[in-house]
């Protein structure tokens, strides 16, 4: 009762201890506020697991995300897939010795793993390994395909949704063994569900496929492959937890190397290629010979280093030019680390942009496209960006857009250019003129002319291994060709044949010569037709005018060129530089025409005539301003 009678100026003055009382309280409450908060979370979390017991089970567990280093300070990390005609050669006889040999170049700048390549990769790696691609490899993963039409299709994202969800899921006999030898984790986990369900049907892969068009077939078993080409009804991918999945590879590894040995042949055989698993990109391959067993990790670890290609991320792109930073740089103390970029070397650019899947929607090398490093600003590159279309590096950054370069090292003698026609590889370019242009200067070198095949050799240049050609033909310049001879065995530019172009100019000099002599008989027939009439000859003067009136007009020509420039214009198609220059041709060639091959020289003559004719036959004498021609 005493503090209801105190005033509020008596309560904030009078009564100290209260207020710290008060403030102590509130310090409590918010020291214990995030406990109870927490310990709330957890009852209520823990009421919904009891209630809903089977969905605790079958979700997926959430790992929060490390934060991850600086591009500069990230380490790579890189997998190593040993396939080998020999059982005597494999990751586990090799692994202790190829990390060491690793070590001495990577120790700092790889996480390194070393096993057996999967079954579908070494068997394609031992066939021909310099053609294998992402697609291939992944074209061998084994998934689950469910069709988009069933009930629970929108709720099924992981193997454990399928067994949930689904009753049966249709396989041949052998994918099923294959799959149970490589499953990942406990068989009895919620997330190897799918197993339960998995039946055998009888007969092989073209069998299940039919099965797939039954009503009553939910899900099957088969290759990535074979689940894209699922399209009646359409299928939804559900990658199995099980291991040696190359797409789960290409997603937790940033470079994957495959290593092919061949111990039948003497000497041994070793081969190297390495894949760069965020562009999805096949580097040149590498390789070497080895006497001895003992000495395979030596060679392997250099065919590895040979083929290894650092990274470079693009931070910022102009028309001509682009800065990169390079990936573990900061980790790198050896200035002679084949992890670094030095000025001279040549580096690939590549984009990849993602739909909101994280799926590539683009993905891969620029065409025609290098950087030349000019220049180290600590872990910064410099480039300069030659392209033989501009534009390829520049655009908006975001986190679905990827910009790097991949250093490349030419390994060949020659690269041979093959230029045919756009749209028709049948259609070779034959005898089109081959320039390269100084780097730095404006100078042209002839190289030589394509054969009649559209082919041309180009051999590497040991001072400068970018060389920028140029496309000639009938003086025009149809494209810009920056290469790296060396790089690729063959590459092939698909142009706009200049045949049309150099058809309608070689009509046009036709026509602009016809206006020429046009021209001159004009003149010709003016000077005897006024000859005439000066001297009285009425009647030949009217019979050369008649003539004159009958020679190619204006208009006739212009309605000719009319035709002819419709039709070159429609034979060029889509290409606008040609399109431009034939519409130039023909436009100087109309102002020529309105010029001089105009109405006015028959209009003059024929009013010279109506004066003769009122002069008693002949003109009358020209005074002496006109004489003069004043």
């Amino acid at each position: 009762m005493a503090v209801e009678s105190m005033s509020i100026t008596t309560l904030f003055t009078d009564s100290g201890p209260l207020l710290r009382y008060a403030a102590g309280l509130f310090a409590l409450i918010f020291t214990l506020g995030p406990f109870v908060s927490a310990r709330g979370q957890e009852t209520n979390a823990d009421a919904a697991a009891q209630a809903d017991p089977a969905a605790n089970a079958d979700a997926e567990p959430e790992v929060e995300p490390d934060e991850p280093p600086p591009f500069d300070f990230a380490p790579y990390k890189t997998l190593v897939w040993v396939a080998s005609d020999s059982p005597r050669v494999s990751a586990d006889t090799m692994r202790d010795d190829l990390q060491k040999v690793l070590d001495r170049d990577f120790h700092a700048v790889w996480r390194t793993t070393i096993e057996d390549a999967p079954t579908s990769v070494a068997s394609m790696a031992l066939r021909v390994l310099s053609e294998v691609d992402f697609d291939t490899l992944a074209a061998t993963d084994p998934v689950i395909a469910v069709k988009r039409s069933h009930d629970d299709a929108v709720r099924i994202r992981f193997a454990g949704d399928v067994g949930r969800y689904a009753s049966s899921i249709l396989t041949t006999t052998g994918r099923m063994e294959e799959v149970r030898s490589r499953l990942a984790g406990d068989p009895d986990s919620p997330k190897n569900a799918w197993l339960r369900i998995l039946h055998a049907i009888e007969g092989d892969a073209v069998s299940l496929k039919d099965a797939w068009a039954k009503e009553d077939t939910e899900a099957i078993l088969v290759s990535r492959g074979m689940a894209e080409t699922l399209t009646e009804p359409e299928a939804k991918i559900i990658v199995p937890p099980i291991t040696g999945q190359v797409i789960d590879a290409a997603e937790a590894y940033d470079k994957i190397f495959i290593v092919r040995i061949r111990t039948a042949t003497t000497p041994m055989k070793v081969e190297s290629v390495e894949f760069d698993t965020l562009m999805r990109y096949f580097g040149d391959t590498s390789q070497a010979t080895v006497s001895s067993f003992n000495l395979l990790p030596e060679v392997v670890g250099a065919t590895l280093r040979d083929v290894f290609a650092p990274v470079a991320r693009i931070d910022d792109a102009g028309k001509s030019n682009a800065v990169g930073l390079v990936r573990a740089s900061g980790l790198v103390t050896d200035k002679n680390s084949p992890a670094l970029v030095n000025v001279g070397d040549v580096l690939v650019p590549m984009v990849r942009k993602d739909d909101r899947n994280g799926s590539p929607i683009s993905i891969g090398p620029l065409d025609w496209a290098y950087l030349l490093t000019k220049e180290l600003d600590g872990r910064r590159v410099k480039m300069d960006f030659h392209a033989g279309r501009a534009g390829g590096l520049q655009g908006r950054k975001n986190a679905r857009t990827h910009r790097v370069g991949l250093r490349i090292r030419p390994r060949k003698d020659e690269t041979l250019l093959r230029l045919h026609a756009k749209g028709d590889p049948n259609q070779p370019l034959i005898g089109y003129e081959i320039y390269e242009k100084e780097l730095e200067g404006k100078s042209m070198t002839f190289i030589g002319r394509t054969d009649w095949n559209g082919r041309l050799n180009v051999e590497p240049n040991d001072e400068q291994p970018l060389r920028l050609l140029y496309v000639k033909n009938g003086g025009a310049v149809l494209a810009r060709l920056p290469m790296v001879p060396g790089h690729h065995e063959k590459m092939i530019a698909d142009l706009g044949g200049d045949d049309m172009r150099l058809q309608a100019e070689s009509y046009i000099r036709g026509v602009q010569n016809s206006i020429i002599d046009l021209l001159a008989i004009r003149e010709l027939f003016k000077a005897r037709i006024m000859m005439r009439l000066e001297r009285g000859d009425l009647e030949p003067a009217e019979e050369l005018l008649e003539v004159l009136r009958n020679q190619p007009t204006n208009e006739r020509l212009a309605n000719d060129m009319g035709k002819r420039q419709s039709e070159f214009i429609k034979a060029i198609g889509k290409n606008a530089n040609q399109q431009r220059k034939v519409d130039e041709m023909f436009s100087v060639t109309r102002e020529m025409l309105t010029k001089h091959i105009n109405p006015k020289l028959v209009r003059d003559l024929e009013e010279a005539m109506i004066v003769a004719k009122e002069n008693g036959g002949k003109l009358p004498p020209k005074s002496d301003e006109e004489s003069d021609g004043v």
